[in-house]
């Protein structure tokens, strides 16, 4: 791998660590103005309302610094918003890989037609609202409509530079949704809450084939089966979030897309 390339990836992991921490805060500003508390245009801590300095917000250094805590009142900051930062970051840096691994410089790049960018774009700026839907589920249990609601938008634009199949499409939603619905609706919110299927919706418009639903069914249900399992061997009822499962588990697939077409032409 050539230089270039891996200033490029840095540079893409380094950005997208930035949005995770917008992430995290776009996730506190919205749960907070449910409670009618106002936060300020610059970033605060949750515990004493300080205003944080600019060295306070550095993706990952910051927090690794001061161990978590915070600068002013030693309250634990948690772990939240370094996984956010780290999560996301690698997250575009493998959305940028996945694009530019055959071209044979980054200059190539430049020649390219501006089309080839537009997919890629919006997987990203998805990923930055599906971190805040992450974000928000993992921490209070919830997912925001309004939220779900411009996936659904961005999933079909993204198909539709995709030019994605409309007949697969559909059958992809209406399966992976409808499950979704079903047990949300028959187990009345115990095995999956009433966010979820909806999210399935654009989920499954990203997928954009039925293969990929069924992988997306098995992958998600398994990892937030591993999850669960610690408490549940103890013997706690301990309800996890389904909403960030679903939404790695989407990554995952997005990311591995190609080899996983090979693999299902093979057999």
């Amino acid at each position: 791998m050539s230089i270039d390339f891996i200033v490029l990836y840095i540079f893409m992991f380094i950005l997208g660590a930035v949005f995770g921490s917008f992430a995290c805060c776009q996730a506190w500003r919205i749960h907070e103005a449910k409670t009618d508390r106002k936060l300020s245009n610059r970033s605060v801590c949750m515990s004493c309302n300080h205003k944080l300095a600019w060295y306070d917000n550095i993706p990952v250094i910051s927090w690794l610094f001061l161990r978590g805590r915070c600068r002013y009142c030693k309250q634990k900051i948690g772990v939240a918003e370094i996984f956010s930062e780290l999560g996301l970051g690698l997250a575009f840096m493998l959305i940028v890989l996945k694009y530019t691994c055959a071209l044979p410089s980054v200059t190539a790049l430049f020649s390219m037609n501006p089309s080839f960018f537009l997919q890629p774009l919006l997987l990203l700026v998805s990923m930055i609202v599906f971190w805040i839907l992450l974000v928000y589920d993992a921490k209070w249990g919830e997912l925001p409509v309004f939220l779900m609601l411009i996936m659904i938008i961005l999933a079909v634009s993204y198909q539709l530079v995709s030019h994605g199949d409309l007949f697969q499409i559909t059958v992809t939603t209406g399966f992976l949704a409808g499950i979704y619905y079903l047990l949300y609706f028959f187990s009345k919110e115990r095995l999956v809450g009433g966010g979820d299927w909806i999210l399935c919706i654009s989920i499954a418009i990203f997928l954009g084939r039925f293969e990929f639903a069924i992988i997306e069914l098995f992958l998600a249900n398994f990892t937030a089966t591993l999850a669960a399992a610690p408490s549940a061997l103890r013997g706690r009822k301990k309800q996890i979030p389904f909403g960030p499962f679903l939404i790695l588990s989407l990554l995952a697939i997005l990311l591995a897309s190609d080899y996983l077409i090979r693999f299902l032409v093979i057999y």
